[in-house]
């Protein structure tokens, strides 16, 4: 009695793991202190969203776009993995093009959007084509900046591309410009936020981690190697004047389970 037990729980485990939990989305709301940022932000709301792992576009995807569109945020910001590895990214351009934000999409590129090379362009060029792509409105930062105006303020966004291994470039590029004020950083990998000084006002948006995508003792990410989710697995990070939230993602990678570590849409709050 006490083996079929014990056998029922496991499969029901793998069941809610495998088929519940990765479709069961949560919306995350993070309040953040204007004062602590950027008046320029106060009021405002962003939605990140990250490591989409897309390889259709279907309900769930469809869900996810009527979310964001009731929280009708004035930012959102994507940081990378949009496909499955040496996937097909017709799914991840289609959902791309149907995002919508008052003040605009910014996004980074992830490991796994480089994955197919012949692919990877499309998502900044038409195919064949050096010309920017006409598929989607969001703003792919390569390590690069772009300024906004939002009222009487400017705020940069600026992207590290693919992570974090050219970050030393990126720095001097953001170093030699205005830094009065906030400064907005995309990133796929969280583990460029050590990179920043703790008097740089930053504040940083990361994913890549998936939370783990079960949840685990942070040791046991540590005797594995998963040195990122040790450190930063998912949540709020704050040192001296930087700041960074690494979200829990979308989609899954390697295999399709979640275990007490839900997909979730991240909004932050100012």
């Amino acid at each position: 009695m006490v083996k079929f037990i014990i056998i029922s729980l496991l499969l029901a485990l793998l069941i809610y793991g495998r088929y519940i939990e990765p479709n069961s989305i949560k919306i995350s709301e993070i309040k953040i202190s204007a004062d602590s940022t950027d008046n320029a932000l106060k009021g405002k709301k962003i939605v990140h969203l990250s490591d989409l792992h897309l390889s259709r576009f279907g309900k769930i995807e469809t869900d996810i776009l009527k979310i964001i569109d009731r929280i009708n945020p004035d930012l959102i910001f994507l940081t990378g993995d949009y496909i499955k590895w040496k996937g097909d990214n017709k799914p991840a351009l289609t959902f791309l093009s149907r995002l919508k934000a008052k003040l605009g999409v910014f996004a980074v590129m992830g490991d796994y959007d480089y994955s197919e090379s012949k692919n990877s362009c499309l998502f900044c060029h038409e195919k064949g084509s050096g010309n920017m792509t006409k598929q989607h409105n969001v703003v792919m930062l390569r390590n690069s900046f772009q300024e906004l105006n939002i009222g009487d303020h400017v705020i940069k966004i600026a992207g590290i591309d693919d992570g974090y291994d050219k970050l030393d470039d990126y720095k001097a590029m953001v170093d030699s410009t205005d830094q009065n004020g906030l400064l907005l950083v995309l990133s796929h990998s969280p583990l460029a936020f050590a990179k920043f000084s703790s008097k740089n006002k930053v504040f940083m948006f990361a994913g890549d981690t998936h939370g783990g995508q079960i949840k685990l003792p942070l040791w046991l990410f540590k005797l594995f190697g998963y040195e990122k989710n040790f450190k930063y697995n998912y949540g709020l990070f704050q040192k001296g004047n930087k700041t960074m939230y690494v979200t829990r993602g979308i989609g899954t990678s390697h295999f399709r389970f979640r275990l007490l570590c839900p997909p979730e849409i991240a909004v932050i709050q100012f």
